[in-house]
């Protein structure tokens, strides 16, 4: 017999006066999803108000404004011709989530891809500087590392400051690095977590700390110029919690990526990477996700430092990487000489699960590369804190990072 529409709203009185506590029974708990369907938890969220599009607009604002003044006559052209294309572009169309509307000038962005020839060459040119031919004593050693893995027992073993496609270590170095990455991926091979059967059931953390630490441990060990402590603990950005309490008037919590790298100088821990990955197996919807994620690190950190002093624009960058599954990705955040985020993917390698000499290679070129451009950040970053003691610097700006809603 149907229910009679008093039963219904005595019924409906009755379920709103109840409390989480009276749904629950006498013994044992109730699901979460069980309580959503009694409807017993309808708790508001209390979300932060949201001030990113007058954000959005204060930056593409700021940005034509720097773009009217370029730091050198090289980028007097590319200034000229990205402040045309920004007349094209709407600041109500721009989300948090879009490089554009954080000032970042990212190398895959159809402002970049559509400028003329010489025009996206000075605009790449810090990326291509980063860049270096891998030395062929270092690929014949990957080579023979993989051909003779299965066989035998394998060893596991200046002042030069800017970037101009030249390694900062000898080449004696370089091959006592690659032999401790190579070191690194034969623990791997040989461990039956990582077989292909089982990959799939390893979580994040068992991922991160078998095998992405060691990699990076491996790659930056011993640096001549300065330690980087890498970190997974639990804790939150500094950088990026400055970044988040600018103007609150509640404090908010700031970012915790997966990975951080930290230099100690003096009193001072400045946060010179970051990483963020994922499991073994990767979702589009994590590998879009951390992506935001990590190039907003990225500019929330340069801001960090260039609230402390100014190192060498167009040299000195934040370093962030991504692990999308088993593809490690090598990006470098830096500031032009105009002031101007520029965002750089500088390579990207399949990290092998099993021996696979052309992944090897690639890895171990992305890793030497990593070293290197922690080599030149390190010195640039000491020189511009000591200057920074006698002449702080001045005209300090917050980071252009949009809030976003969470």
């Amino acid at each position: 017999m149907p229910a009679r529409k008093s039963d219904i709203l005595w019924m409906s009185r009755v379920c709103s006066s109840l409390t989480v506590r009276d749904y629950l029974p006498k013994h044992g708990y109730i699901s979460i999803k069980g309580l959503k369907a009694f409807k017993a938890l309808n708790i508001e969220r209390e979300l932060p108000p949201d001030y990113s599009h007058e954000e959005i607009v204060a930056n593409i604002k700021m940005l034509k404004y720097k773009l009217e003044h370029p730091g050198s006559e090289i980028d007097a052209n590319l200034y000229g011709a990205l402040r045309q294309a920004l007349e094209h572009i709407n600041p109500s169309e721009l989300t948090w989530q879009d490089p554009k509307a954080n000032m970042i000038l990212t190398d895959d962005s159809g402002l970049i891809k559509n400028l003329g020839r010489r025009q996206k060459k000075v605009f790449l040119e810090p990326r291509e500087n980063m860049k270096c031919d891998i030395p062929e004593s270092v690929t014949r050693m990957c080579d023979e590392f993989v051909g003779r893995f299965n066989n035998s027992n394998t060893s596991q073993a200046t002042r030069n400051i800017f970037h101009n496609k030249k390694w900062k270590e000898s080449e004696h170095k370089l091959v006592e690095t690659s032999e401790r990455i190579l070191g690194v991926l034969g623990e791997t091979w040989s461990n039956p977590v990582f077989m292909s059967i089982s990959r799939s059931e390893q979580s994040e953390g068992t991922y991160i700390s078998d095998i992405i630490l060691p990699l990076l441990r491996s790659s930056l060990g011993d640096l001549h110029n300065g330690s980087i402590c890498l970190s997974t603990a639990e804790r939150q950005s500094l950088a990026s919690k400055a970044q988040r309490n600018a103007g609150a008037v509640r404090e908010r919590m700031g970012k915790k990526p997966d990975i951080m790298g930290l230099l100690k100088w003096g009193d001072k821990f400045l946060e010179l990477l970051y990483v963020e990955s994922s499991r073994i197996l990767c979702s589009n919807s994590k590998k879009t996700d951390d992506d935001v994620k990590l190039w907003r690190e990225t500019l929330d950190g340069v801001s960090f430092v260039d609230a402390l002093c100014r190192p060498v624009g167009n040299q000195f960058g934040i370093v962030g990487i991504q692990i999308a599954g088993t593809t490690m990705r090598l990006n470098v955040l830096m500031k032009d000489l105009g002031g101007i985020p520029r965002y750089f993917h500088l390579d990207n390698a399949e990290i092998p699960l099993s021996p696979h000499a052309s992944n090897t290679k690639a890895l171990v070129r992305l890793l030497l590369t990593l070293r290197n451009v922690m080599i030149v950040n390190n010195s640039l970053l000491i020189q511009a804190l000591e200057q920074a003691n006698t002449h702080p610097p001045r005209n300090i700006h917050p980071s252009p990072t949009v809030s976003s809603p969470f």
